[in-house]
């Protein structure tokens, strides 16, 4: 037991120093395997587990034996994002849908009409809650409202029992393997960039981009209208260096560069500084090639966030943006197929001769498989044994890249106000009708309101 808890403390100073940038003695080699390949290694199909995910047990324990990581292979659900479909189906959700082939997906649809830019700019939460919500999930529809209620008590109660049910195997992996247990509790969340958030839920992709076009001066008002409803959304309740705010970017490299500059970027820039101000650290996903972006990233974008990137060249991107922002991504995860285990050790080398010198790089696919069949095991196993064994440094200790916040960004709650709305709670306004509620009670309504607001905005990401 000694020896399993002396590994995890060797395995979480490791990230403690690459999220201070402190060169570690090796860079860290943690990955997460998707649940669907999970439940595929454990001869499950694709549906059956995602209604009871302690299904997972089983093939976890003998993926985690069989594969190294430094992380826990396989995350409980809800993790990143990952979509559990009991709840969705529970709410009559037409923005994610359970595939033929076992899938949660968000298929193109419509929660706002391109008339509607001024409600949304006047009275924005009010308006999600209002309109959007009840268009995106049918049973949420305020004109059935013993239906509405009684679907997000069963909704409520059908994702806490899924987030729990694998939990129990998550902690009894961590403990047996002596995994990094990742950031403290509260110390991560996840959002949108402001556009994203208006493309994904509320125009649809092909209305955003008509939008850019014909109602270009009200679409950059509402960025900058759920701008500070996505900040404090995504802010999370216990900052800490190795804590952050994910936000997937889904449209830019859809865009001109111009329209990228004009629209998407100045509402954006304003909540990675607020995040920066706060000292919560930015960790975005740049989605598809973001090459014609890099020099605007690296001018743009506060010190000390953290990139992954999908596509691009390895060197080119580790050349402009490394010293800057901490840096993940890139190994293209098609490898684990067509690789032997002796071609990806080499492909691995020639990798990290790249990424490896200065620090500042964290392994990372360019994207997670999403089936068996996209992996030889084997091949994997070679993988992050290779990086385990070869990825030391030889000045371990030393300082490399630019802390969080460098720029020295100060918090202003006029950039970034809380939200406000007639469905959010106001102590002012309660306490003039409950006048002898005692002040200290001020605090469990207030976080109660907070739970609240982050249901309705959780119901459109």
């Amino acid at each position: 037991m000694s020896d399993v808890l002396a590994l995890q403390q060797q395995r979480s100073k490791l990230y403690s120093d690459f999220y201070t940038n402190t060169i570690p003695e090796r860079m860290p080699m943690g990955i997460t395997l998707p649940q669907h390949l999970v439940a595929e290694y454990g001869g499950q199909n694709l549906f059956d587990f995602q209604f009871n995910y302690a299904m997972l047990a089983d093939p976890a324990r003998e993926l985690c034996a069989k594969i190294y990581s430094d992380s826990c292979l396989v995350a409980p659900a809800n993790f990143l994002l990952s979509r559990t479909p009991s709840m969705y189906q529970l709410y009559g959700s037409q923005s994610f849908v359970m595939g033929n082939g076992g899938f949660v997906q968000h298929p193109e649809v419509v929660g706002m009409m391109d008339d509607e830019y001024p409600q949304l700019i006047e009275k924005t939460f009010d308006f999600l809650v209002e309109t959007v919500i009840p268009r995106q999930h049918k049973n949420l529809n305020p004109q059935n409202p013993i239906k509405m209620a009684t679907a997000i008590q069963m909704g409520k109660l059908a994702l806490q029992n899924d987030e729990a049910a694998f939990l129990p195997t998550f902690f009894e992996l961590i403990q047996r393997h002596g995994y990094y247990p990742g950031s403290p509790l509260g110390s991560f969340n996840f959002t949108e960039a402001p556009l994203d958030f208006i493309a994904d839920q509320l125009r649809s992709f092909s209305g955003i981009s008509m939008d850019i076009r014909r109602h270009r001066s009200q679409l950059k008002e509402a960025a900058d209208a759920v701008m500070p409803l996505l900040y404090h959304w995504g802010l999370p309740g216990n900052i800490h260096p190795q804590g952050s705010v994910f936000i997937p970017l889904h449209m830019p490299t859809f865009m001109r560069e111009k329209d990228f500059v004009e629209i998407y970027l100045p509402s954006y820039k304003t909540m990675l500084q607020q995040y920066a101000a706060v000292g919560a650290r930015p960790n975005m996903f740049c989605e598809h090639d973001w090459s014609r972006y890099l020099d605007i990233l690296q001018s743009e974008i506060p010190a000390g966030c953290q990139m992954a990137f999908e596509y691009g060249d390895p060197q080119t991107i580790k050349d402009k943006l490394g010293k800057k922002f901490l840096l993940t991504g890139l190994f293209p995860s098609s490898a684990l197929k067509s690789d032997t285990p002796a071609q990806i050790v080499d492909r691995a080398k020639a990798f990290l001769d790249v990424m490896l010198p200065g620090g500042g790089y964290i392994f990372g696919f360019d994207k997670n498989p999403l089936t068996l069949k996209e992996v030889n095991l084997e091949t994997l196993a070679a993988l992050t044994e290779y990086i385990r064994d070869n990825a030391a440094y030889e000045n371990a200790g030393a300082s490399f890249g630019t802390p969080l916040n460098s720029e020295g960004f100060v918090f202003d709650e006029n950039r970034v106000p809380k939200p406000q709305s007639q469905y959010l709670f106001d102590w002012e306004t309660f306490t003039e009708t409950y006048p002898l509620t005692p002040d200290f009670a001020r605090a469990n309504f207030e976080r109660f309101s907070k739970e609240t607001f982050d249901f309705y905005m959780n119901l459109l990401i």
